[in-house]
């Protein structure tokens, strides 16, 4: 037995129906002992198929007509209501699918959706281990979602600030944390988080490691390119050749003595032959690459090396330049001419593995050098904010994140084996780079564990979520100023992270300004109030699961109500989160208490 029609179809097309209502004042009834009512937009409604095949609509728009009361009599009128609806999916045999594949005809009767239905299509049987994170906005209904859908795709949750991004994460982290009552073991969960404001302090330890990028170290020479790149953020018509042909020097020196030594010499050499530049500049630097040296002949010719011109006395240029080339021929073991080929065979070959930051330095110094002696005399200008950034890591991190110190190196790499649910690193104290760096690094860190897994072909036993608060602020297509940077790592993990159990959570403010790559593999959205219309176009581009009139709601959604649709949504729905125990940390600073009490003790 049906329940009370509201209304009938007079207009079908694919994307919605209209709906004309008669009596919009005699829609509420009883039905099987429960009361309908229409609660407008959001509603869900129903049109019988046959029997067994229901389509499901639900209510975008309401709106009133006046229609003549009979064809011939013109003067009276009468107001009809009518709804338009979007199509959500079919029932059928008491299973919900989303999406249709036919529509219903005009003139068809419409119904409210029945109790038994909706929750079928909001709290699926066959979900043995699920979560909740709040109360349907329009309906008395908690849905219940599948942690082994919600947490196997990316997923994005994104809103203005204010919005109740930070508190759904926590409130979500939480729920999971209490499936220990049906028998999992939490710290088996391995959640990721980067803390970017200090908001996860809530937890308690037996579930959930802090960690300060103050108390731990990377090895450097764990660094790949990408890294340094992050770190650095070269431009890329000068800065990226010569910082990668820096890394390549610095591995170079410290990997054979001899190697260092006679390109020191080449160095001077040719700058001595090619640089036409100042000559008592030009002196300094060739000195101050001889005097490295361990050369009695070196350190004879260069007394002869006039400081106040720059110059030699007569007949004694031919025999400094004897006795250089005299010293790289004995340690390159190649002849002077081929030395420039050979030096390019060794950068070719070289990793760029360094130890420590200094390397680095004396690295990119040296290969400004030879970029000098070839007459670029500009090079040094064009790469001053690359040297001015490594100065700014050697100055900042030496002793920090980048320490040689084995004990923070090795609490590093114990943290890194993630044997609790939640580890939670602090990165309040990194910029924006830094954090591309940081979060970057840790991604390949973990994605190379696992594909060690599977190249031995053992079962993976672990899977991953990283959640990257405030996105927006590293993980943006944007380079300024011609600089680059490396997003590969979130591209790849976005795009082939699945094979290897790892999973993103993207938490931004500002869609816009993300990764469009990463934004477009995420399968999950839960979208808090975003009022920005470049957002709101990004997320039309980038979400196929939600229409035009969803995303025009966006704007208007209270703080803590959030729309959620993907594939782990059977319906996109919108629910008022149930976050009042999580907010805490994110609460907005109200200038009136604040000031209260200064006012009190003014008045004291």
């Amino acid at each position: 037995m049906r329940n009370k029609s509201i209304g009938s179809i007079t207009k079908v097309f694919f994307n919605k129906i209209v709906i004309e209502v008669p009596s919009p004042s005699d829609i509420q009834h009883n039905h099987k002992g429960d009361i309908y009512i229409c609660n407008g937009l959001n509603d869900y409604i129903t049109i019988y198929k046959d029997l067994n095949n229901k389509f499901i609509y639900q209510v975008t728009g309401l709106y009133e007509q006046e229609k003549a009361f009979m064809d011939y009599e013109e003067s009276k009128f009468y107001q009809y209501a009518y709804f338009e609806a979007v199509p959500v999916g079919e029932i059928s045999n008491k299973k919900f699918e989303y999406g249709l594949s036919t529509f219903p005809m005009i003139n068809e009767e419409v119904y409210l959706t029945t109790v038994d239905d909706i929750q079928s299509i909001l709290i699926p049987d066959n979900e043995p281990l699920s979560l909740s994170l709040g109360q349907l906005t329009t309906h008395q209904y908690i849905p219940r979602f599948s942690i082994d859908s919600l947490f196997t795709n990316h997923m994005s949750i994104l809103g203005n600030t204010g919005s109740g991004k930070s508190t759904t994460v926590r409130k979500m982290l939480n729920e999971l944390l209490s499936l220990e009552n049906r028998g999992l073991d939490p710290n088996q969960m391995n959640f990721i988080i980067f803390d970017i404001h200090n908001e996860y302090k809530a937890f308690s330890e037996e579930y959930a490691s802090y960690v300060s990028v103050d108390d731990i170290a990377i090895p450097l020479e764990t660094l790949t390119l990408d890294d340094w790149i992050n770190l650095v953020q070269p431009s890329s018509a000068v800065q990226l050749p010569v910082l990668t042909n820096g890394l390549r020097m610095a591995s170079l020196f410290r990997s054979n003595e001899n190697h260092h030594k006679w390109i020191m010499a080449f160095c001077a050499l040719e700058l001595y032959n090619n640089q036409q530049t100042d000559a008592v500049t030009k002196r300094s630097k060739i000195v101050g690459l001889l005097d490295k040296l361990e050369s009695d002949e070196i350190r004879r010719v260069l007394r002869l090396y006039n400081a106040q011109y720059g110059n030699f006395p007569q007949d004694h240029e031919s025999d400094f330049k004897n006795v250089i080339q005299a010293y790289i021929e004995e340690h390159s073991n190649v002849e002077y001419e081929h030395c420039q080929k050979q030096l390019t065979t060794l950068l070719e070959e070289a990793s760029n593995k360094i130890i420590s930051l200094t390397e680095i330095k004396d690295g990119i110094d040296m290969i400004l050098l030879l970029e000098e002696s070839k007459g670029n005399s500009q090079v040094r200008s064009h790469c001053s904010t690359l040297m001015t950034r490594i100065d700014n890591l050697i100055l900042t991190y030496s002793n920090t994140l980048f320490d040689n110190n084995s004990e923070k190196i090795n609490s590093f790499n114990e943290i890194i084996q993630f044997q609790k649910a939640l580890t939670i690193f602090d990165c309040s104290s990194l910029d924006d780079n830094d954090l591309l760096f940081y979060t970057s690094y840790l991604l390949r860190e973990v994605l190379e564990r696992q594909k060690e897994v599977r190249k031995n072909d053992r079962q993976i036993s672990k899977i991953y979520n990283f959640i990257l608060d405030e996105a927006h602020r590293y993980l943006t297509d944007t380079n300024q100023e011609g600089q680059i940077k490396s997003l590969r790592m979130f591209e790849r993990i976005s795009k082939e992270g699945r094979k290897f159990g790892l999973f993103l959570i993207v938490a931004s403010q500002r869609p816009s300004e993300l990764s469009k790559t990463v934004l477009s593999q995420c399968n999950n959205f839960i979208l808090h109030r975003i009022r920005s219309n470049l957002d709101l176009d990004q997320m039309r581009k980038s979400i196929p699961y939600i229409n035009d009139s969803q995303l025009f709601r966006l704007t208007h959604l209270k703080t803590g109500v959030a729309l959620m649709a993907g594939e782990s949504f059977v319906v996109p729905m919108e629910v008022l989160i149930s976050g009042e125990d999580y907010g805490r940390e994110s609460a907005t600073i109200k200038p009136s208490e604040l000031w209260q009490v200064q006012i009190g003790e003014l008045r004291v």
